[in-house]
């Protein structure tokens, strides 16, 4: 089947739009489990392991002992005795950390299931999000390999940059223009074959919910699918930069908005009244901030399913699901393709403008002015 990225992007945008309920709310309700999920995992063994304690009275000790030698002797003989010190690593550390990437990954996949049935046009509900949970063990454990392959693929990688880096050193240190060159090179290649070592395991997750496959064999025909699309993948991924530079602008705007009503208020305020210009000019900075984030918040609500309902039309791709379904100009998965109309440049006397119907075509109008072509689709506003 041909691949069109545009095309899925499309149908995506079709498939939310025809989504009940819609995918802004579910997706709003994945972030906050997933949210309070995490945080109560580091909550209870916070709790349990002393470290919150023991980070408060960090904190506190800081404000009693002004003189920092005994501050630093308090700290090493009263407050991170050796046994207190251990178990809040482990058990407030790596353990809670661990559970709350579980947790995560599990509602990830949850998640991605949602986006399945919305590109499908099955109209999921809430209860995909949680549709692995019967089957949590075999997944987390396929979660836990594949991120066990893309750390070592990355270690290698990383190994193989350090040694060039140092053979570089050798070779080239006293030629910087070869030295600036010969780095930024194996950074390249460092970021490429971290790239294609995590793409090499993009469709688990959909394998996981679409077929019910789990472990190795999720990995292997994960690694099977994504032979030769990987690069298509990318290009995928990376189509949707312009969303997160317009979230970055939408940042940089606000603060550079915000310092200028701050500058302004700044110079027009008395010096009896300095402090109260002050206090306005930082609520008013934060106030735009935080409109900022507001924005981006609501953007990316739409941009989080946007973007993972169209890796799932390209999982269907992949799958070699007719293209044809795919079309975005008329509602999206299993809508008839759109019609096409041949246009033909007639040539005599009474060509007119030069663009009519062709021999066979068929429109709305057939016997009056030919339709005008229609405009190349784009996949978003900025191509």
């Amino acid at each position: 089947m041909e691949y069109n990225r545009v095309q899925l992007k499309q149908a995506a945008k079709q498939a939310m739009k025809g989504q009940r309920p819609h995918p802004m709310l579910i997706t709003l309700l994945y972030i906050i489990l997933t949210n309070l999920g995490c945080q109560l995992v580091m909550r209870i063994l916070g709790a349990a392991s002393g470290s919150d304690r023991l980070f408060r009275e960090f904190m506190l000790s800081g404000q009693l002992y002004t003189d920092p030698e005994d501050w630093i002797q308090y700290i090493l003989f009263n407050l991170m005795t050796p046994g207190r010190l251990v178990v809040a690593l482990l058990v407030g550390g790596v353990l809670a950390t661990i559970l709350g990437s579980l947790w995560m990954a599990l509602m990830n996949v949850g998640y991605v299931n949602f986006c399945l049935g919305m590109v499908r046009r099955q109209q999921p509900t809430t209860g995909a999000l949680f549709s692995v949970f019967p089957q949590f063990g075999p997944v987390l454990g396929t979660r836990i390999l594949v991120g066990i392959f893309e750390f070592l693929w990355c270690l290698l990688f990383g190994v193989g940059a350090v040694v060039l880096l140092a053979v570089a050193v050798l070779l080239f240190a006293e030629i910087e223009v070869l030295m600036l060159l010969t780095v930024l090179a194996i950074y390249v290649a460092l970021l490429v074959g971290i790239v294609w070592a995590t793409l090499r395991y993009a469709m688990v997750d959909f394998l996981i919910v679409d077929r019910g496959v789990t472990g190795k064999e999720a990995i292997q025909e994960s690694k099977r699918l994504m032979k030769g699309n990987i690069g298509r993948l990318f290009l995928l991924q990376l189509s949707f930069i312009g969303w997160f530079l317009l979230e970055y602008a939408i940042i940089v705007a606000g603060m550079i908005i915000g310092m200028i009503a701050m500058g302004s208020s700044l110079m027009a305020g008395g010096i009896s009244g300095m402090e109260y210009v002050l206090v306005g000019s930082m609520l008013v900075f934060l106030g735009l901030l935080g409109i900022g984030v507001i924005i981006i918040s609501i953007i990316n609500l739409w941009l989080v399913p946007y973007i993972n309902g169209t890796k799932a039309l390209f999982y269907d791709w992949l799958q070699g699901a007719d293209t044809a379904r795919f079309d975005g100009g008329q509602g999206g998965w299993g809508q008839p393709a759109q019609q096409n109309y041949d246009y033909t440049r007639l040539s005599g006397p009474s060509s007119g403008t030069g663009i009519g119907p062709g021999p066979g075509a068929t429109g709305p109008n057939p016997g009056g002015p030919a339709p005008r072509p229609p405009k190349s689709r784009k996949d978003d506003p900025w191509n």
